[in-house]
């Protein structure tokens, strides 16, 4: 018996075939979303296993919910907005389920993992001086399959990156769902390892509740709000080109829209200014299509209010926590609960 040699292109065409075949099933590998969270473990997105487990493993509802960068875990100190909206006559269970970094990808990752499995009334997310051109450093470890695979493809430098490393992910995530213990993970919800239904958002920072305390010295906020004017790098295109220089942003928060519509939970945008920062967010005009826009831009002036530049000091939070307890309540769609 001859065997013919295959023609180059068949070949070619044969070993496609076998990679989108195994990338396939890679992809499709079953895992406990649970350890995507617990993953994050000993790095600075390590609230992201509390974030999980406050949704579908506690039972106390979740009314209200701030998502959003370190300003946001450093400025909305939830048991205390909470306490605030109670004594209006108010009660709600407010959640800052905020993470370092910029990047509304994972925005929509966190939000849909809370409206798709809690009834939510008030989505506030917060946001930067301008739209940051790429997506969060932790997407595509957090991200569900469908989310990564669904990524915009203009304007995305991440998304080669992100699908390269995705099946590999897939692999090692079914591989710790067989043997959690032996990778030092838990398969299950343990109550006792468990921080609590409303905590004070700073308590997985240690460091920056006691540094908050502080505040920063004028001089020095001053030479950084300069050092971050001068560098941040402005529109490169045409407004009428916004779609693609920032085609990411403005995707996520458009399907972060159309979720939280189809959920029935009012969508609400929050500002904080770095210090001797811009009055409002250079979107704010795109953005209230979809919802309000406040802006914190009162804290901007005072030095007193910061810790450093980005983020508020123990005054901040205070003023933050007064100015939100008078602004909520407006944009509440439900009648007080009893």
């Amino acid at each position: 018996m001859t065997f013919r040699p295959l023609h180059l292109g068949t070949f070619a065409l044969a070993v496609l075939i076998t990679m989108a075949a195994c990338y396939a099933a890679a992809v499709a590998l079953p895992h406990n979303p649970y350890l995507r969270y617990q993953a994050m473990t000993g790095t600075i997105f390590e609230r992201a296993r509390w974030i999980y487990e406050r949704i579908p493993f506690a039972d106390t509802p979740i009314d209200i919910a701030f998502i959003g960068s370190s300003r946001t875990a450093r400025a909305v100190i939830s048991p205390d907005i909470e306490a605030r909206l109670a004594a209006q006559g108010l009660p709600r269970h407010v959640v800052n389920f905020s993470m370092p970094a910029s990047g509304m990808d994972m925005r929509l990752t966190l939000a849909r993992e809370l409206l798709e499995n809690r009834d939510v009334e008030l989505l506030v997310i917060s946001l930067v001086e301008q739209f940051p051109r790429d997506g969060h450093q932790a997407f595509a470890d957090l991200a569900t399959v469908q989310d990564i695979l669904e990524s915009p493809w203009i304007s995305n430098r991440n998304v080669v990156s992100n699908l390269v490393r995705l099946p590999v992910r897939q692999i090692q995530l079914a591989l710790v769902t067989l043997m959690p213990q032996a990778y030092g993970y838990h398969g299950d919800f343990d109550p006792m390892r468990y921080a609590g239904t409303s905590i004070d958002p700073r308590i997985f920072n240690p460091g920056a509740l006691a540094s908050q305390k502080i505040a920063a010295d004028p001089a020095m906020l001053e030479a950084d709000s300069r050092f971050r004017r001068r560098t941040l790098t402005r529109p490169i295109l045409p407004e009428s080109l916004s779609w693609v220089e920032f085609n990411v942003p403005q995707t996520y928060v458009r399907r972060i829209a159309d979720l939280a519509e189809e959920k029935g939970t009012k969508l609400v945008f929050l500002y904080f200014p770095f210090y001797g920062g811009f009055p409002e967010p250079f979107e704010k005009a795109w953005l209230e299509d979809y919802g309000p826009v406040l802006s914190a831009s009162f804290l901007a002036a005072a030095p007193e209010n910061y810790n450093d530049v980005a983020h508020v000091s123990e005054t901040g939070a205070d003023i933050i926590t007064d100015w939100l307890a008078a602004e909520l309540p407006a944009l509440l769609q439900r009648a007080p609960q009893p």
